[in-house]
């Protein structure tokens, strides 16, 4: 594979290149700004929607830009993505927070140190083995070991937290559930809801407003994903999700997300509806979906770019019980 032998461009060259490409670009000092701000390789995954598509083999964009794209239509995509990310982020951090709440109380009912002692969780789950090929699969664990190797590393992170060095202090390293969910990340969270008794996760499962355990598990990985996405300013406007979230069947699907039936499940919208559905079931007055609307209500259509087919937004989403603000 040849090595990588581009010259480096100061921001008028990168101008240059763009508006040589066919990109309209009004204003080149607007245009420098930009670049300096949001970077050409950053700004270039908002300029890729922009490009003429190849009619020949493979999929890929060609390197010449549609007619009428312009320079000013990528900054407008790229900032409403910063605005949606944000809000999301936002919505996924008080899921986050509401799943270690009831995480804690449930699993503090058998025990303080039940996310310790697997006699607390289902054995059965708690015995899988990780992905054959993975760091946790060639050092022999299990996925309470694999778990609790995670959960470790975390602790020690947050060593000189505060209420860390306190439980430390005055009780020991045991950390109990109440006090350990402060410093789990999401995905860990997730995960460990997975190894629950099917007590104690149906439960979990049936405040969240879903019937099925493993239905809600895989609804988390994939909002896990997406808080990943968010947090690690990708590009979100427009991804599909490597971890589609699970159908709900028909008879089981809660009435705010029937809607969601035969829509693309990969799709942002998708998970947005998940993480609005999820909230409302922990707080009923919650105002995230209102301020998820009014942000997707800004959203400028590019080259005849719409939330319907970028983001699998169905027609009239935004007259949907699910999205109405809560007073």
């Amino acid at each position: 594979m040849p090595e990588y032998e581009k010259r480096h461009l100061n921001y008028a060259e990168q101008v240059d290149l763009l508006r040589s490409r066919g990109l309209a670009i009004a204003d080149e000092g607007v245009a420098v700004r930009a670049l300096k701000r949001i970077g050409y390789y950053r700004l270039s995954a908002y300029t890729y929607p922009l490009r003429a598509q190849n009619h020949g083999e493979g999929s890929r964009r060609s390197d010449g830009f549609v007619d009428g794209a312009t320079f000013e239509d990528a900054v407008t995509l790229c900032d409403f993505d910063d605005r949606l990310r944000s809000v999301l982020l936002d919505g996924l951090q008080q899921l986050e927070v509401g799943l270690r709440v009831q995480i804690a109380y449930e699993l503090g009912k058998l025990s303080a140190f039940g996310h310790l002692d697997r006699q607390y969780l289902d054995e059965k789950r708690c015995s899988e083995r990780p992905r054959p090929g993975s760091a946790d699969a060639d050092l022999g664990l299990d996925a309470h070991a694999s778990w609790l190797r995670r959960y470790q590393r975390l602790q020690a992170e947050a060593k000189n937290e505060d209420f860390v060095k306190h439980f430390v202090l005055n009780y020991g390293a045991r950390i109990p559930i109440g006090v350990a969910t402060e410093f789990l990340t999401f995905g860990s969270v997730t995960r460990l809801y997975s190894l629950l008794k099917d007590r104690e996760a149906t439960r979990i499962a049936r405040h969240l407003g879903v019937p099925q355990r493993d239905i809600v598990h895989g609804w988390l990985r994939s909002l896990n994903a997406l808080r990943n996405d968010c947090a690690h300013n990708a590009r979100i406007w427009n991804r599909a999700t490597i971890y589609p979230p699970k159908r709900l069947s028909e008879p089981f699907s809660p009435a705010l997300l029937t809607h969601l039936s035969g829509g693309d499940n990969t799709r942002v919208y998708y998970l947005a509806a998940l993480c609005a559905f999820f909230l409302l079931q922990i707080a009923p007055d919650s105002r995230w979906p209102g301020q998820f609307r009014t942000v997707m209500r800004k959203f400028s259509v590019v080259n005849g770019m719409t939330p319907e087919n970028t983001m699998g937004f169905p027609e009239a989403w935004d007259d949907l019980d699910l999205w109405k603000p809560r007073t």
